[in-house]
């Protein structure tokens, strides 16, 4: 349920009893950080030097800046640009796929040399983090001082982001916000930011449905105005024809994927999906055909939806829902998912908390390339526990994580 402002109370005047999944939470937590503090001296170096995808948001900002908006979902122009402006000897594009108001906000950037502007978006995407941790203080009072500190770096999602100087933090620190506000009663501006985020529509696409299906009005209408805005904006910075290439290149992605041809053209393959999409096509790959199992997908993806409608409204209970659904849900895209891990670790529930432990530890599966598909498995079971009781849907709130570890009872 969208919590009333008393949710957000101070309630540190309960006692509580230790939670021995935070205890292992915050053992695990130095591992993790550690393995990633390492795998940035793999990951960076070739970011660096153009082999990542801020390549393609600063050379979309570059194209912007310099008069070619109409050009931003040209294959051919997108090749040209990037060889020109951040040369990396023969290799394919990085596509530049995202909603063009975004490319915006990379337009400064391009005026700074490539690693320059990389440094600086890092450290931008860094100060957003920091904003996160603020703006999911109040629902993880319960848990040990650190850990809300330490659970977000940890989280290799998050990590991968800030190498890849991908978009991924910036809808993080939407959703969080939009969390924040919910609490605090305001459904219209939470609908607002979380349309902001639209440049992720597989994400936010979900979400708006099944806050239009839980009549939260208020919300729905905010999400429309800010989402509609954006795309406005994108719309007259490309003009039709360039919305046209980009309708077109979407399906090229998407529904038209059948080759490896295609999945190296657009640098995509289902596997390192981490959410549905992913899941069946590394099950049913050359047992099914390609039509079969978007079929599979379509319809498994329509009852998650459905599933998810019975329950009464909730923010991370939609992201859930939104992640398995998405068409394109990658290793840095699951950065959202810390508001869900957090939520669960808050639950008060043992089940809850362990599956949760796995979904923070699994994306680590991305390391093995095209093998990202695995950690949808702890994501939908942590789906099925949060509405395993449609009669009382499990509420991950500050206050229920309170007052059930405070009895000394974690429920199941």
């Amino acid at each position: 349920m969208i919590l009333p402002s008393a949710v957000a109370e101070d309630h540190k005047s309960q006692p509580t009893r230790k939670f021995w999944l935070h205890d292992l939470v915050l053992g695990l937590l130095p591992l993790l950080i550690g393995f990633e503090v390492l795998l940035a001296f793999l990951y960076v170096p070739p970011a660096l030097h153009g082999l990542d995808d801020f390549r393609q948001l600063y050379v979309g900002g570059y194209m912007i800046r310099t008069g070619h908006a109409r050009e931003l979902y040209d294959y051919d122009a997108q090749q040209r640009f990037q060889d020109t402006v951040v040369p990396v000897g023969k290799h394919d594009p990085l596509i530049i796929s995202h909603l063009a108001y975004e490319e915006l906000l990379f337009v400064p950037l391009s005026l700074f040399p490539y690693k320059v502007a990389y440094w600086m978006f890092m450290a931008f995407n860094g100060a957003l983090l920091v904003l996160c941790v603020g703006l999911l203080r109040h629902r993880l009072r319960v848990l040990p001082d650190w850990l809300p500190v330490l659970l977000i770096p940890a989280f290799f999602p998050i990590s991968r982001t800030l190498e890849k100087g991908q978009d991924s933090i910036i809808i993080l620190t939407l959703l969080a916000a939009a969390l924040w506000t919910l609490d605090h009663e305001k459904e219209f501006v939470a609908g607002l930011l979380v349309g902001i985020g639209i440049v992720k529509f597989q994400i936010v696409i979900p979400i708006a449905l099944l806050f239009l299906l839980w009549r939260r009005w208020s919300f729905s209408v905010g999400l429309a105005v800010s989402s509609v805005a954006a795309g406005l904006v994108s719309l007259w910075l490309v003009g039709l024809g360039g919305a046209r290439g980009y309708a077109h290149m979407l399906l090229s992605m998407s529904v038209r994927l059948t080759s490896e041809t295609d999945m190296r053209r657009y640098t995509t393959n289902p596997n390192m999906m981490i959410n549905l999409r992913g899941l069946f096509s590394a099950i049913f790959d050359g047992k099914l055909p390609h039509g079969y199992i978007q079929f599979l997908v379509a319809a498994c993806s329509i009852v998650v939806l459905l599933v998810a409608a019975r329950q009464r409204p909730s923010l991370p209970l939609a992201i859930v829902a939104a992640s398995l659904v998405s068409y394109h849900f990658i290793v840095h895209d699951a950065s959202i998912l810390i508001i869900v891990i957090a939520a669960a670790l808050c639950s008060g529930s043992a089940w809850n908390g362990a599956v949760a432990v796995l979904l923070l530890i699994a994306p680590f599966c991305a390391v093995i390339p095209i093998h990202d598909y695995l950690a949808a498995i702890p994501l939908l079971g942590l789906f099925l526990l949060m509405v395993r009781r449609v009669s009382r849907p499990i509420e991950f709130t500050a206050v229920s994580c309170q007052n059930a570890i405070a009895e000394g009872h974690p429920t199941s």
